[in-house]
């Protein structure tokens, strides 16, 4: 029998039902690609668990875009000074900690007070906010986005620092502050099964690159070496996170449609994609050698302070993978919708659309900040019902797909 450690300080509900029903949780590698991580000493012990035989299918979540307006990183300012942002994932923290592996679409630069805090349209925000998603049990940060260079090579630079001195086991894909930490390919392992999550964004507003290799853009060259690169060391699964579209559109552009089939066909297995700040349609692509690939457009907003009410409604993408001789194949998808609850200091969170009720909605500040003053529940199962079609259940609040 093998043994494994727990993630590095982290004993989420995911290591705690796992390690009483006996099955093994394994350590993921660092955004620095260090050797095998050790758990941290003080606040939790140490933990072995032992497993007879790996499991063969493993489950992925994505939520979408942590746009950290000033009023998002205003709600956790404390008397004191301090920050602290766990409220704002407090409604999902469950869904995440369930999940084999969890990605958050990390928008905004986490480059800290350090370099001054600011909001749209350049923005710069607390790494308390990093801090409050390990909490949650996320295993993956997804940097690559237009707002990367927002703070040039500086954020960056301190962005990854914070997270390999604070949360040494969180993979941070997209951006880079060395060529040699660029041409490491992100990789998660579960249960002895290795998955690479490969993040692209379409752009940086304009603002050139620090470095070529310093924020990951959609480029097929790229794409064609990274996922053949993630092959080659030994990746049974690939996970791709385009940051792609264009603002508010209901439905995936020709752009979108055209990358798409060039990370399905260079063997993306689930393509999850975030920037529109909207929910998009859920759809099942054909890959050059006749795999099914499922394409989440856009999972929108996870949390800003947008004015639009179709941006306080976004979504948690999951898909279940099941190995096999060496390869993966996904056999089901869910998209669960999400309702950004805009209000005062802790109140500010993010609710599952089913657990929305339309006292919160009359509450939320989209009302008054948007005039959206028609911003209610039925609205978001309404908006949610023309957005998805058919596949969209209003009685469960969820779209689920089966292969």
């Amino acid at each position: 029998m093998s043994e494994h450690v727990t993630r590095s300080g982290v004993f989420s509900r995911r290591s705690f039902l796992r390690a009483a029903l006996g099955t093994a949780t394994l350590t993921l590698a660092g955004c620095s690609g260090a050797g095998a991580p050790t758990a941290e000493s003080g606040a939790r012990d140490r933990v072995t668990v032992y497993d007879e035989a790996a499991p063969d299918e493993l489950e992925v979540l994505m939520v979408g875009d942590v746009l950290v307006h000033s009023g998002v990183w205003e709600s956790g300012e404390r008397p004191d000074g301090t920050r602290n942002y766990d409220h704002l994932f407090a409604r999902v923290a469950d869904d995440v900690a369930a999940a084999d592996v969890a990605l958050v679409g990390q928008e905004t630069i986490l480059g800290g007070v350090d370099l001054g805090l600011s909001g749209y349209p350049m923005f710069n925000s607390p790494q308390e906010i990093g801090d409050a998603e390990a909490a949650a049990g996320f295993d993956v940060a997804l940097c690559a986005s237009n707002h990367a260079v927002d703070k040039g090579m500086a954020g960056i630079e301190s962005e990854l620092a914070f997270w390999r001195s604070a949360h040494p086991d969180m993979v941070v894909a997209g951006i880079a502050d060395s060529e040699g930490a660029a041409a490491t390919i992100p990789m998660v392992e579960r249960a002895g099964h290795r998955i690479a999550v490969l993040n692209y964004t379409y752009g940086t507003n304009g603002i050139p690159l620090p470095q070529p290799w310093a924020v990951r853009m959609l480029d097929e060259a790229a794409i064609t070496a990274d996922a053949a690169a993630a092959r080659d060391a030994g990746a049974e699964a690939i996970v791709a996170c385009p940051h792609w579209g264009i603002e508010y559109a209901a439905a995936p552009s020709d752009d979108q449609r055209r990358w798409a089939q060039v990370l399905a066909d260079a063997g993306a297995d689930v393509i999850i994609g975030g920037h529109p700040h909207v929910m998009q349609p859920f759809e099942v692509i054909e890959s050059a050698d006749g795999r099914a690939v499922p394409v989440f457009w856009s999972v929108g907003n996870f949390t800003s302070t947008q004015t639009r009410k179709d941006t306080m409604v976004g979504a948690m993408a999951r898909a279940t993978l099941v190995f096999e001789d060496g390869g993966c194949a996904v056999s089901a998808c869910r998209l669960t919708p999400l309702v950004t609850h805009c209000a005062p200091g802790t109140a500010f969170t993010t609710y599952r659309l089913r657990d929305y009720t339309e006292e919160l909605a009359a509450a939320n500040q989209v009302r008054t900040r948007g005039a959206q003053t028609d911003f209610s529940f039925q609205w978001c199962v309404d908006f949610c019902s023309e957005r998805l079609g058919e596949a969209f259940d209003a009685s469960s609040c969820e779209l689920v797909w089966e292969a």
